[in-house]
């Protein structure tokens, strides 16, 4: 009777509330017209018109294709591979390599382009599908990997051609051009066997010189250059790791670099990959965007250690030198000597018809054709394990990083809500771009964490998107997308920050007004997901693909999904997406289990073309689980959730939730108020106090009876406990 006098109460005070006369200020839930967002039938092209209709977006090509058909036709050559990557495959790349954006105008952070003498394509995986409609003109055609019908790249090369764009329609015997610093060597091998199983004979050809960065050069006079800033040194009290201890000194208790090359009876490593190379030498740059990488290579061998930098001379200054200890120790073999980035081939090439050179397969081909075939130990780089098991100094850290960022973050949506709460009707409505937008919100996600003195700068480019622009995976509003914000509709804000203590990445998703009920279903299944894989315990050698549908199955339930990973790690103050360990469906070569120490974001969505995004996801360390068992040899982990940002109770269906899920969420919100609550404004503190109210969830039943009535009072109460923590 208790429970049921209280519920009756709060029926009534919630009546009151509802009933009541509105009043300027007020959240105000009416049957009004919503915000005109561009819609996925208005943002794609029509190349069936005449002429081609294209959104604002698009990029055309014509010159570009014609100076690029030029140089294949001197070089004797009938498709020429434009990759995304740069010579150290890196995901994300400074201006000066981005040659598949200049040449097709998708801008993606991956993507494959081809051109052939009269056909053009470009691959991109889920995330990119809607993008790559908005920016390709009618010369390309949109691969979309995954779907029916889709070929391979080699397999397009191969085919005839369609009036769909299925077959490159190549003659027989056709070379297919390519830049060998640009293909890693496992897809130069993966188009070999494809073209040597068919009976046309096309073959791969090799050209030094890149084509694209003469169209470039062509065609706006220069190419950027890098940029050649100055390097940071990583002090020991962020690192936990000397470089001597990563690459020779046993005395920290870790493997070293020189130990597990002795295991594969290497004579030397060759080191391409930018993080890896800012890892060991405890170095940062600048020549990444939004990564903290310089353009290097480096050799590790058993008697020498060489780093080759872009630019030595703003780069070889004595402070480095003397961090490097060039030419300064003893034995000379644990010196490091500094060299012109220019000179790594030519030395490679020395060294590979003598030394057993151990180099990944992700390489460049560039390599591969540096080292005599009987020298060759091609394997995955040990790196990527050792610098994905963070140490105790770099655990610290991230935790530490982690914090700031949820600060910053609460601190930036309670400025969002006074926003939103300050609108006038009409803004609340149609919006006002000079007033609340995608691109101002981006802006103080910038402002929020400039207090912090480690903060270096956002992780990648904050994906801040309104509506329908949601459901474009990695939208990049600009000042041709920008929108308003306003009551009608979802907000996405995907954001991270670089600090010397740690890189972080965090999304939240708000609705301000009334969400529609699928919405919120979708919001509520992705927090299911969300919870379910963090509260997961899994033991050794266990892969994240084999614990990636525990974060979907309440999407799968019903009929919803996603088309991205659900996890990746994350590098410490490095790349925001790092190996070898992730959490996604499907086979990936080079994947490691998941260890203690490995760092990952968690993040579950659900994407409606033309209508909202929703995107949920935290960061977290794998830590020991606690279990009263232990099978065989096996040890048990889980996840520890670091990111302490409030969720959107306007878009959460408690009732969905099961115990164990609202228990999840109810400590999750007690450590938000506890941890990151006496840090900020009061501002930021009250709008926090009102997204973390805790929610009271009770289940009686009786033996031999399931008791509607009270099942029913239950969530009655359930629901007005929540509407009213939303209207107060």
């Amino acid at each position: 009777m208790e429970k049921l006098a209280t519920c009756l109460i709060a029926f009534a005070v919630l009546h009151l509330v509802t009933s009541s006369p509105i009043e300027a200020g007020h959240d105000v839930n009416i049957a009004l017209p919503k915000q005109r967002v561009r819609r996925q039938d208005e943002s794609v092209r029509d190349c069936t018109a005449v002429p081609p209709t294209y959104p604002e977006t698009t990029v055309m090509t014509d010159q570009q294709l014609l100076n690029l058909r030029v140089y294949m036709d001197q070089n004797d050559i009938e498709a020429y591979i434009i990759p995304s990557e740069d010579a150290h495959q890196s995901e994300y790349i400074a201006e000066a390599d981005e040659r598949r954006r200049f040449v097709s105008g998708f801008d993606g952070s991956a993507g494959l382009a081809i051109v052939t003498t009269n056909r053009a394509a470009v691959w991109v995986d889920g995330r990119y599908f809607l993008q790559a409609k908005m920016q390709l003109d009618c010369n390309w055609v949109s691969q979309e990997i995954g779907e029916p019908n889709v070929p391979s790249p080699a397999d397009w090369l191969l085919a005839e051609s369609t009036d769909e764009g299925l077959g490159a329609s190549l003659s027989n015997g056709a070379k297919v051009g390519f830049d060998p610093t640009l293909l890693s060597i496992s897809t130069y091998f993966s188009y070999n066997e494809t073209f040597e199983a068919s009976d046309r004979g096309i073959m791969l050809q090799s050209i030094e010189e890149n084509l694209v960065d003469s169209v470039w050069v062509d065609m706006e006079g220069e190419k950027p250059a890098y940029p050649g800033d100055e390097l940071l040194i990583l002090e020991h009290e962020y690192t936990g790791r000397t470089w001597e201890e990563k690459i020779f000194d046993t005395s920290a208790g870790y493997d070293t670099i020189r130990e597990l090359m002795a295991e594969k009876d290497a004579d030397a490593l060759i080191v391409t990959k930018l993080d890896e190379i800012a890892w060991i030498f405890n170095l940062r740059g600048a020549d990444i965007p939004y990564n903290p990488m310089f353009i290097s290579y480096a050799i590790i061998e058993t008697d020498a250690i060489k780093l080759y930098l872009y630019d030595m001379t703003t780069r070889a200054v004595q402070e480095i030198e003397d961090h490097l200890k060039q030419g300064s120790c003893t034995p000379t073999a644990n010196c490091i000597t500094i060299k012109n980035y220019n000179e790594f081939l030519e030395d490679l090439a020395i060294i590979g018809r003598t030394k057993k050179v151990w180099f990944s397969d992700k390489s460049s081909y560039a390599i591969y054709e540096r080292v005599s075939e009987d020298m060759q130990i091609m394997e995955a780089s040990p790196i990527l394990l050792m610098k994905a098991v963070k140490n105790p100094t770099e655990l610290a850290g991230l935790k530490q990083s982690c914090w700031k960022d949820s600060v910053s973050l609460c601190e930036l949506f309670a400025w969002l809500q006074e926003k939103v709460d300050n609108m006038t009707p009409e803004q609340a409505i149609n919006g006002d771009i000079t007033y609340l937008s995608e691109l101002s919100v981006e802006e103080e996600a910038v402002n929020v964490r400039e207090r912090w003195e480690e903060f270096r700068g956002l992780s990648f480019k904050s994906i801040s998107a309104f509506a329908a622009h949601g459901a474009i995976i990695h939208y990049s509003s600009s000042n041709g997308t920008n929108v308003p914000i306003t009551k009608q509709g979802t907000y996405m804000l995907d954001s991270g920050g670089q600090y010397l203590d740690g890189t972080t990445d965090i999304t939240r998703t708000m609705h301000y007004g009334t969400p529609t009920a699928l919405e919120k279903e979708a919001y509520t299944r992705i927090l299911m997901g969300s919870i379910d894989l963090v509260r997961t315990n899994f033991r050794t050698g266990v892969y994240g693909r084999e614990i990636d549908a525990i974060a979907r199955e309440p999407l799968w339930s019903n009929g919803l999904d996603y088309k991205h990973g659900t996890g990746h790690g994350i590098g410490y103050f490095l790349n925001i997406h790092e190996g070898p360990g992730r959490i996604t469906l499907g086979y990936r070569a080079h994947d490691e289990p998941l260890e203690k120490g490995m760092f990952f974001s968690d993040e579950p969505g659900y994407y409606e073309d033309g209508s909202f995004g929703i995107r949920l996801e935290n960061d977290m360390i794998v830590v020991d689980a606690v279990t009263d068992h232990s099978f065989s040899t096996y040890e048990y982990m889980t996840f520890e959730m670091i990111s302490l940002v409030p969720f959107d109770p306007n878009l959460i269906d408690f009732t969905m939730l099961s115990p164990a899920q609202l228990e999840w969420y109810n400590v999750y919100t007690e450590r938000v108020r506890n941890e990151i609550g006496p840090a900020l404004s009061d501002r930021a503190r009250n709008w926090m106090e009102r997204n973390t109210y805790p929610i009271e969830y009770t289940f009686t039943v009786n033996s031999g009876s399931t008791e509607p009535l009270s099942v029913l009072l239950t969530y009655v109460c359930l629901i007005i406990s929540a509407r009213l923590f939303k209207l107060y």
